[in-house]
Formats: C-alpha cells, sequence, structure tokens
C-alpha cells in the first residue's frame, strides 16, 4: 500500500541512524512560512562534528519524474516568496530513482528517501551522497512494462507520428489500422505513465512527445532487457529453395516478417547471406513446408535460414512490403540492431536518424 505523507515524516524520523553522518535536530510538520506559503516541513539539519542548516521539506508520496519536477519548482519559488535563500530546498519519498536523481541535480535540490539515499549538499558548507541502496518500498515504483508488448505500441506511434494525436481514439486507431491490436483504455494508462515520466505532453486538443530520443532511448532499453524477447526461440535451417519458401509461406497465409540484418539488407543498409525472419506460429510453417515439400534441412551449424517464433506485437506492428517480402518496421529493426553488437548499432544509427526526422520506413 502507499505511504501517505504522514506516515513517511514517520518513518523519516525513526530511521534516522540511516542517515549518519547528518543528523535531524528538529522537525515541524505543515510549517507555515508566510501568508499563502505552507511547507511540509521545516528541518533542522546538522553534520556530525561540522555545520548544522535549516531545510525547507517537501513529501513526495510517489516519486514520478513528473512530480518530482513539480515538487523542485514549488521549493524554489517557496523559497523566493518568503526571501530565506539560506533554506536549503529538500524533496524527501519512498525512494528517488535514477531519473529522479538528474532532475534533482539539475535543479539544484537535495533529496533524501526512506531507502536510506541521499544526495545533501549546501552550498560553501556541506555534501554528503549515499545512492545505489535498492528501492524498499516496490509499490511506489512507476508501472513497469510501459515500453514493452502491447503497451510499447503507444510509444511507438508517436514517434511514428512526431506531429501527434488530437485524442485517445486516433492513437487507438493509428496503432489498429497498422496490424495490431489496443484499446482506448490501454492508450489511455500508458499515456498517463509516458506523462509522469516527462517524455510525453497531453492537453485538450494535442498528445505529443517531449522528446522523440528519449523516448526511443527508453523504448532501447526495455527492447534489450526484456525477458520475452531474451527467451524466444529460433530455428535453423539450410535451404537452396529461398524463393519457394517464402512463396510456400505465402501461399499457406503465414504471418511473417524479415527481420534482422535480412530486414537491413532489404532496406539496403547491410548485406548477408543470412535470411532471418519472425513467424507468429511455428506449426504452420511445419506444415506449409511439408505441403510444399520444400527441402528444408535443420542446420543449427551452418543453416542460412532462421525461424524466430514470437507474437511480440511490436513485430508485427506497422510491417512494410518490400521486395514482395514483408519486413519489420524502422522502430522495431532499430531495435534489433541496438540488441545486436557489435555490428547492429552503425545501422541503427541510419535507422535512429529516419525515426527522429519522422521519416521511418
Amino acid at each position: 500500500m502507499r505511504l501517505t505523507e504522514k506516515e513517511i515524516v514517520k518513518r523519516l524520523w525513526e530511521s534516522a541512524e540511516q542517515y549518519k553522518p547528518l543528523f535531524f535536530m528538529g522537525f515541524e510538520e505543515e510549517f507555515l512560512l508566510a501568508k499563502r506559503v505552507r511547507a511540509d516541513a521545516i528541518v533542522e539539519i546538522s553534520m556530525e562534528n561540522g555545520p548544522s542548516f535549516k531545510a525547507i521539506v517537501e513529501i513526495a508520496a510517489v516519486a514520478n519524474p513528473k512530480t518530482v519536477l513539480q515538487k523542485c519548482r514549488l521549493l524554489r519559488d517557496e523559497i523566493n516568496k518568503i526571501n530565506e535563500p539560506d533554506l536549503v530546498p529538500v524533496i524527501v519519498a519512498p525512494y528517488i530513482g535514477r531519473r529522479q536523481t538528474k532532475i534533482l541535480a539539475d535543479e539544484g535540490v537535495s533529496w533524501i528517501d526512506l531507502s536510506g539515499n541521499m544526495v545533501v549538499q549546501v552550498p560553501n558548507q556541506l555534501y554528503v551522497e549515499r545512492t545505489g541502496k535498492p528501492n524498499k518500498f516496490i509499490d511506489t515504483a512507476p508501472i513497469k512494462k510501459i515500453f514493452q508488448g502491447t503497451s510499447s505500441l503507444v510509444s511507438r506511434a508517436l514517434l511514428l507520428k512526431p506531429e501527434g494525436f488530437s485524442c485517445l481514439y486516433e492513437v487507438a486507431d493509428f496503432i489498429n489500422n497498422r496490424n495490431a491490436s489496443i484499446t482506448v483504455s490501454t492508450v489511455s494508462k500508458v499515456l498517463k505513465s509516458l506523462e509522469q515520466e516527462l517524455l510525453v505532453e497531453k492537453n485538450k486538443s494535442l498528445i505529443s512527445v517531449i522528446d522523440p530520443e528519449k523516448l526511443l532511448g527508453r523504448l532501447t532499453e526495455d527492447y534489450i532487457s526484456s525477458t520475452k524477447r531474451k527467451e524466444r526461440k529460433t530455428y535453423k535451417f539450410a535451404t537452396d529453395s529461398t524463393t519457394l519458401l517464402f512463396l510456400s509461406l505465402y501461399q499457406s497465409t503465414v504471418e511473417y516478417a524479415a527481420c534482422g540484418f535480412y530486414a537491413a539488407k532489404l532496406k539496403g543498409l547491410a548485406t548477408t547471406d543470412q535470411v532471418s525472419i519472425f513467424v507468429n506460429d511455428m506449426e504452420q510453417v511445419r506444415r506449409a513446408i511439408k505441403n510444399n515439400q520444400i527441402a528444408l534441412i535443420p542446420d543449427a551449424e551452418f543453416g542460412n535460414i532462421n525461424i524466430t517464433e514470437t507474437n511480440d506485437p511490436g513485430v508485427w506492428f506497422n510491417t512494410t512490403l518490400i521486395s514482395n517480402d514483408w519486413v519489420v518496421d524502422d522502430i522495431e529493426l532499430y531495435l534489433e540492431m541496438m540488441a545486436d553488437t557489435p555490428r547492429g548499432p552503425k545501422i541503427a544509427e541510419i535507422l535512429k536518424r529516419r525515426i527522429l526526422k519522422g521519416e521511418p520506413l
């Protein structure tokens, strides 16, 4: 269950020992600084055998990037209103994640979390940093996997249409018209999380990406770390009848998409002797091969055909037809190339430029 502000204050005070060499000398909650200016707390903090200072504290029960940025600016406004430049702004939360720490550093705001991490700085007096302790309050973590599976299609759609969307229904229709399936409810939940991550802005008339490069980076991080991607089963075969293989897949209505360096070759970005494709159902492939009497021999060492079975919606979203072959789109291929080191990232750079210009295939 999510902690309330009062519970956060109570736990902070009870666990004060873990913040040495800092000591909390006093703690005044809901402190009225001046007319119309009320802080969550004023805390007197001292350094062991060192200086002491007063901190103006804002509590963040949910410390997502958007909330942290808002709290930082609120603290700055409060300090300016009361003209107390010696007050040190501090945000306290159950856990402060990596992206939030960058925001706090950029804003020059100190922070402490209940998991035992902190960065507290008083100009020309002290600097204390302790980081790396895990989140003890998992229920306060942001919604996970918005960059994987069906949820990832929202980010992909926003990158494919940089001018943005007018409403949730337009996002859902855009996705559903490109060989995928998503509900308006799912779109709404993902967009809310993307807003909290400061990746998307949404108002009454427009939904658009704030930073396309950062959004593509988040998709890449989750793609590379995805357990489901790593668990995909790939079958390797040898054949002299590549053309007949694709013809039989087409005639048998087997859903497939060229991927990896083979897809890059079809897009004029690489050369390779290997043919790599994704399929939805390997059993359909086996039936098509058998019915059309294709000479496809299992060969794990020297095979020139790689067939990977996956139902990941990102693979099938926005596939394009190139030279009579269905091929994964530029975003999916970019993610594949980023994960395929050391050669892939060079091709990924070309794809990245196309994606960020709003010109993906």
